[in-house]
């Protein structure tokens, strides 16, 4: 009896001993994921970045079997989560969301910056877009954007605006409509999208251009009310509203593009798997409509076609800090 068991235990822990040692023949990459995965948003809980991130963390988590944590880290127009991410181990377990500031933008504002965005990250995917949209406070009468146009003119140095910081999309939207329309306006900086939205609610700030995600509510109870939209065509979300070009800005565009990024160095087969598990949860109906309330319109790029982006933003938004002037410091 007692050796037909120690016969069976001897098998046991040979199948188990067999099982180990095939495992830890695999690469790192082909048992990936098997651990936690930590998400780090560059902005605050809340915004827009946090809010995709927090949709697409738990289907992540359901696919691969593992906790996708995601953590806010804000400061610095997304230069401190950018850089607790680029410091990082390039093993897949530690990956940022964020807009394009610390990816394309910063490195032209700041004189000192903790990495370089040409070489600290691994671009893993566009996830998707939304346009900026000028959306005035109750203290602002303007009723169209050429109303608010000739306030400015009459009034240099007296309309405010908010962006979540220097060298977000949002600022550098700001400063481009100064330079198009030739007014004076002051922009303040805010860590991110809460506050702006707070303050503009309570006429403590004239104006912001800001993403779809946690405006459009806002503009359905008429709290703010939005007076164009930067981008190419009419927003889905707010067909009645024109955009500047329509307005007779020609060629002004911008956008808040959200995208996945780890350190430098991840394994190529990591970052395929981040890209197809992307693909497919884009395309749930469920990911789909909760997409389509905020007004956000997804994309998942591929790595190469991110890179790309992360080139275009550079020379898009360098262009407007060379004319415009703008600096961080």
């Amino acid at each position: 009896m007692r050796s037909r068991y120690f016969s069976r235990s001897v098998r046991f822990l040979k199948s188990v001993t067999i099982a180990a040692l095939a495992a830890a023949a695999l690469p790192a990459w082909a048992q990936y994921p098997s651990k936690p995965i930590h998400v780090v948003v560059t902005y605050l809980a809340g915004g827009s970045a946090d809010t995709l991130a927090r949709i697409v963390a738990p289907k992540l988590a359901e696919a691969w079997g593992q906790p996708v944590i995601v953590e806010n880290r804000a400061g610095a127009a997304g230069n401190l989560g950018a850089d607790l991410v680029a410091k990082a181990p390039p093993d897949g377990y530690t990956l940022m969301f964020t807009p394009p500031s610390p990816l394309g933008i910063n490195w032209l504002l700041y004189k000192q910056m903790p990495f370089d965005p040409r070489t600290a990250f691994t671009p893993v995917s566009v996830l998707g877009a939304m346009p900026n949209i000028l959306i005035v406070g109750p203290r602002v009468v303007a009723k169209d954007t050429g109303e608010f146009i000739a306030y400015a003119k009459a009034h240099p140095g007296k309309l405010n605006y908010g962006s979540q910081g220097v060298g977000s999309t949002p600022h550098l939207t700001g400063a481009m409509l100064a330079l198009a329309a030739g007014i004076d306006i002051v922009h303040v900086p805010y860590k991110g999208f809460p506050p702006i939205l707070t303050d503009l609610m309570g006429s403590r700030l004239d104006f912001a251009f800001l993403d779809s995600s946690n405006v459009l509510p806002r503009l359905k109870e008429g709290r703010v009310r939005a007076l164009a939209v930067a981008s190419e065509k009419r927003f889905f979300a707010l067909p009645d509203t024109p955009t500047l070009i329509e307005a007779g800005f020609p060629h002004f565009v911008s956008t808040t593009w959200m995208s996945f990024a780890g350190p430098a160095g991840m394994p190529v087969e990591i970052v395929r798997k981040w890209h197809e598990e992307l693909q497919r949860i884009v395309k749930m109906p469920d990911v789909q409509a909760r997409f389509a309330a905020l007004g956000f319109e997804a994309q998942a790029s591929s790595p190469e076609e991110m890179r790309q982006q992360m080139e275009n933003e550079m020379v898009h938004w360098g262009d407007v800090i060379k004319r415009t002037g703008a600096r961080s410091d």
